[in-house]
């Protein structure tokens, strides 16, 4: 059997003794004094003296004198010592066995049963003392030392730990399973790949010559794992039909309790994945339910969960005469049998269990769509059987729109039950559910409670394995993630693996975490966001002195060059590509082979796409390039491959548009005195612009770098940000003052002033955080029409969720990018850009996970918006004499066909019309008495909402045209918006952005009722 290291599905050494370390600590919960009795007499008989006889009197009665079972003399050990196993172990010392499960002051226990088992009854020359709790080397050697001196008796203390290793090899598994309820599934694997091993062989003739069975414990462990291996070794499974007649005739003398139906699981899984074929097994199987579904035998209640999926598995493959109806009387059986032990109220550990057993049974999976019953066509050519276990590779992600969770609501609710306990339950093996969880967490994620969940169940993985098990976990869900094009919340769990990873021996795997995070934002076109997990890269490699780590350094440095042509940085991109390719010249193996190092074939090909631009649209900067390219030796290949590619010619606005569609920045942006970077993200169009000098562009680039983060991690909470361009200009100031909105109807304008860095900036301060934050959410906030308060709360969430290690990469994002020298800024900065319009219209395309959600928007009710719509048709009499003479306009008639055709509804132009004529009644008020007190004038507002008479004075035909309208409309989305619970903070509101919003997100431009034709035309 062949697993991957990386497989976490995989039941390994470490986990197994976890497992058996939380069953010892259960013991003590469940007062099983005589269960470790009898556990440490059988491990001791195993593997320290097999001459012991158990003492008379229980642990706990006193009644026998503190020694749990002795040594009887025997000769075998001299007289035949290869005669048996028995004989070889026999001692011929007086060793008493004593064994404790209480848990607190455990060296005074020690000591007060060593004072007793010596003070009375045969001389004892060693003492085996068996404990469940952790003693530590010092405090063992204490009491050791201390028995020597006072009784002259040798003291072994095998504590959990010991016990953990011990009853994790396969001869003594079946002592855990039996006493500390730890599942079949757990079972160690045969060691190798060997299809005939000499430990198999052996076996194999020995039962051969077998003519009775016991039914032991002893026997069915023999027995289980040659029948595993020669199930899951194909080279071994010419053996199996021999294996399978020799456990059918174990079972008829088999323990009805302890062996039966673990023999009965062990036959039917062995038939399913040996043979193919559960139908031989099927009574097994159904005795074995009807046995175990009774039990409160946590162990076997688990093999019951695991054979339930073996049977669903075979009932889609045709294997099986089970029903459905069966599979789902047993897993009802099984729901309430946990139920009912719950109910109990266990102590913590065995409640932990009962939850993260029920969540393993709720987390069935179904296909999308499919009822419960749905069966597959029988294969025509079944494969050979699966093995023994699946990787994340075999099943590939959980792709949501194709499977779900049969009962999520449950699922997350005992998960969330679990994690609450997890704190008071340290040792709870928590690998095999964490495992389960990471399998399905595509399927879980849009539930509120994944975030807690994953959080609790990879701290506890951390606390049992290290911060590398919990990196290793959020790794492969982010792969998951990615590979379903999920990149936010790939991005999340990649962030998860950096922090877990960031120290130590697991540098390397931070290194590894800053550069998937490095190209998740460089897809989300978020390039300034990449470029620091990318120069955080080399920093953390450089600073760290390990040679091993050298070549991320230019690794680094060749993801930040391709950052800066995505960004449009074209010259800097240039510029930066001399000390990544001396890197790669330096640090690296085979440093030019493009097909082994994909960050410098990117490079290659952003150099060459870069002179191709240049050539054709600014034929100006082909020196600039010229020179670098012939400094690093990329001239010839960029040669080569642009004559033989032989590309069309573009002219500049065909450049740009392809620029925009791939989410890039304006081209050659940082030609000129000002650089200006674009991007979309959330709803709203971004330009941020500076001074093309040094300082400027560095605070520049630290603020758009922690935009585009603080985008990627607010947009999934959806913060309503209209879908406006927004216009930021960046200039430097020490004081750093609140940064200015500046009036605009159609750009969000805004001023922002940044101190610029030095050498004494360090982020880890205080105040470096809150300077790049706070500018940020006060523009979101404005942007954003959710109440302050409700929009700061997403915001909190954003920083509990781990914003602040997201948004600084250990170092000041200026001292990471502060690579090229002054006069390359004082070049760049005196080049005069080719003139333009095109880059005021200039939008980049936002990647589909952060584009304006299409969704309906918070405050949305369906029905509560179509009773709006009803009343303002009900507004109707208010300008009915109005409507009337409008209907009989030609030209009115007219625009209302144009703006029917743009998608307005009757009650837009009955609402646009409305605005109109009360703004006129309105202004005729106030110029008939314009001294009137702000009351007066809101008591004859109210008033002008009677209904309309003919006498009224009316707006003349011309207030009704098609721009007089679309502004009258425009107007009243404010007070659309207050219905809706949202506010505009806005200065000077963008309207067409509100429209827009409201459409999408709120079905203003799709709602209608039916209505009487309130305007009459044919």
């Amino acid at each position: 059997m062949q697993t991957s290291k990386e497989d976490l599905s995989v039941p390994t050494v470490s986990q197994l003794q976890q497992f058996i370390r939380f069953g010892l600590d259960t013991l003590g919960e469940r007062n099983a004094h005589h269960d470790f009795e009898t556990l440490s007499l059988a491990v001791a008989r195993r593997r320290i003296a097999s001459n012991l006889l158990p003492a008379t009197g229980p642990v706990s009665a006193g009644g026998d004198q503190g020694r749990d079972a002795e040594s009887y003399f025997t000769r075998l050990r001299s007289e035949a010592p290869e005669a048996s196993a028995f004989a070889r172990l026999a001692s011929s010392e007086t060793i008493v066995l004593a064994c404790t499960i209480q848990r607190r002051n455990i060296a005074q226990k020690i000591r007060s049963d060593i004072a007793s088992i010596c003070s009375t009854g045969t001389p004892v020359q060693r003492i085996a003392y068996f404990t469940v709790a952790p003693v530590p080397v010092s405090t063992r050697h204490t009491i050791q030392d201390q028995a020597r001196t006072d009784f002259h008796v040798a003291v072994d203390i095998f504590d959990s730990l010991w016990l953990a290793q011990e009853l994790a090899e396969p001869d003594l598994f079946p002592l855990a399973e039996t006493y500390l309820q730890v599942p079949s599934e757990f079972a160690p694997p045969p060691d190798g790949t060997d299809p005939h091993p000499e430990w198999y062989l052996q076996t194999r003739t020995r039962w051969r010559e077998q003519e009775e069975f016991t039914g032991h414990l002893g026997e069915f462990a023999t027995l289980r794992r040659a029948l595993r291996h020669a199930t899951f070794q194909a080279g071994a499974r010419a053996d199996l039909a021999d294996w399978l007649d020799w456990a059918r005739g174990m079972l008829e003398v088999a323990d009805h309790d302890t062996v039966r139906p673990r023999l009965q699981y062990e036959i039917a899984v062995a038939y399913l994945r040996g043979l193919g074929d559960l139908t031989p097994a099927d009574s097994l199987v159904r005795d074995f339910f009807d046995r175990t579904l009774i039990s409160s035998d946590l162990g076997l209640l688990n093999d019951a969960q695991v054979l339930l999926t073996y049977v669903r598995g075979a009932w889609n493959r045709h294997a099986t005469t089970l029903t459905t109806q069966d599979q789902d009387r047993w897993t009802g059986a099984l729901s309430a049998r946990i139920h009912s032990l719950l109910e109990e109220d266990p102590p913590v550990n065995r409640r932990a269990s009962l939850h993260a057993l029920a969540a393993h049974v709720t987390l069935q999976i179904r296909l999308v769509g499919q009822p419960a019953d749905y069966r597959p066509e029988p294969a025509a050519d079944l494969a050979e059987p699966p093995p023994r276990y699946l990787t994340a590779e075999d099943i590939g992600p959980l792709d949501p729109s194709r499977f779900t969770v049969a009962d999520l609501p449950h699922a997350m609710a005992h998960l969330q039950h679990l994690c609450d306990l997890l704190p008071d339950a340290q040792t709870f093996p928590v690998a095999s559910i964490a495992d389960t969880f990471d399998m399905v967490a595509p399927l879980l994620a849009t539930h509120t409670d994944y975030p807690q969940v994953r959080q609790a169940l990879d701290e506890a993985v951390e606390r049992a394995e290290g911060g590398i098990a919990r990196a290793r976990k959020s790794r492969n869900r982010a792969l998951q993630f990615l590979r379903l094009e999920r990149p936010l919340e790939a991005l999340e769990e990649v962030h998860t693996m950096k922090v877990s990873a960031w120290s130590g021996d697991t540098l390397p795997w931070a290194l590894q975490a800053l550069l998937l995070a490095h190209r998740l934002y460089s897809l989300l076109h978020l390039p300034l966001a990449a470029k620091q997990c990318a120069l955080a890269v080399c920093a953390a490699a450089g600073s760290s002195q390990d040679p091993a780590l050298a070549p991320f350094i230019a690794q680094g440095l060749l993801r930040a060059v391709d950052c800066d042509y995505q960004a449009g940085n074209l010259l800097t991109s240039a510029a930066l590509s001399e000390y990544a390719i001396k890197a790669q010249g330096l640090y690296v193996d085979d440093p030019w082979n493009e097909e082994e190092h994909s960050d410098f074939e990117a490079v290659v090909v952003d150099s060459s796409m870069a002179m191709l631009a240049a050539r054709q649209i600014r034929p100006h900067l082909v020196p600039f390039l010229s020179d670098v390219h012939a400094r690093t030796g990329l001239d010839v290949v960029i040669d080569a491959q642009l004559a033989a590619a032989d590309l069309p010619a573009r002219s500049e606005a065909e450049w740009m548009q392809m620029a925009m569609r791939s989410g890039c920045g304006w081209l050659f942006a940082d030609e000129g005195p000002r650089r200006a970077y674009h991007w979309a993200a959330g709803g709203p169009t971004w330009q941020v612009e500076c001074e093309n000098t040094r300082h400027a562009v560095l605070a520049c680039e630290r603020f758009v770098a922690a935009a585009q983060i603080l985008l990627a991690e607010l947009t999934p909470l959806d913060p309503l940000l209209q879908p406006a361009h927004i216009h930021i200009d960046v200039q430097l100031d020490a004081r750093a003052p609140e940064p200015q909105q500046l009036p605009d109807n159609h750009v969000s304008r805004w001023r922002v002033y940044l101190a610029p860095w030095n050498e004494e900036t360090d982020a880890r301060d205080g105040q470096y955080l809150p300077d790049l934050a706070a500018p940020l959410v006060a523009i979101l906030m404005t942007e954003s029409l959710l109440p302050q308060e409700q929009f700061m709360q997403k915001t909190r969430t954003a920083f509990q969720r781990g914003l602040n290690h997201k948004l600084i990469a250990g170092r000041a994002y200026d001292e990471l990018a502060d690579l090229l020298p002054e006069d390359h800024y004082d070049r760049l900065s005196s080049l005069r850009p080719t003139a333009s319009e095109d880059v005021l219209s200039f939008r980049a395309a936002a990647h589909p996970a952060l584009d304006m959600p299409h969704t309906h928007g918070p405050g949305y009710d369906e029905a509560s918006a179509t009773d709006a719509v009803r009343r303002r048709y009900e507004a109707l009499p208010i300008v009915r004499c109005t409507l009337k003479g409008l209907a009989a306009s030609a030209s009115f008639q007219a625009t209302v066909l144009e703006l029917r055709d743009e998608g307005w509804r009757d009650w837009h132009i009955l609402n646009a019309v409305l605005n109109i004529v009360i703004n006129h009644r309105l202004a005729l008020e106030m110029t008939a008495d314009p001294a009137a007190s702000p009351q007066e004038i809101t008591r004859r507002a109210a008033m002008l909402q009677r209904p309309e008479a003919e006498e009224d004075p009316k707006p003349p035909d011309d207030a009704f045209t098609t721009a007089a309208l679309k502004q009258a409309l425009a107007t009243s989305a404010l007070s659309t918006l207050q219905t809706l619970g949202l506010t505009s903070h806005r200065r000077t509101p963008n309207f067409p952005a509100l429209l827009e919003l409201l459409g999408t997100r709120y079905a203003y431009w799709a709602l209608d009722v039916p209505h009487e034709d309130i305007l009459r035309l044919d």
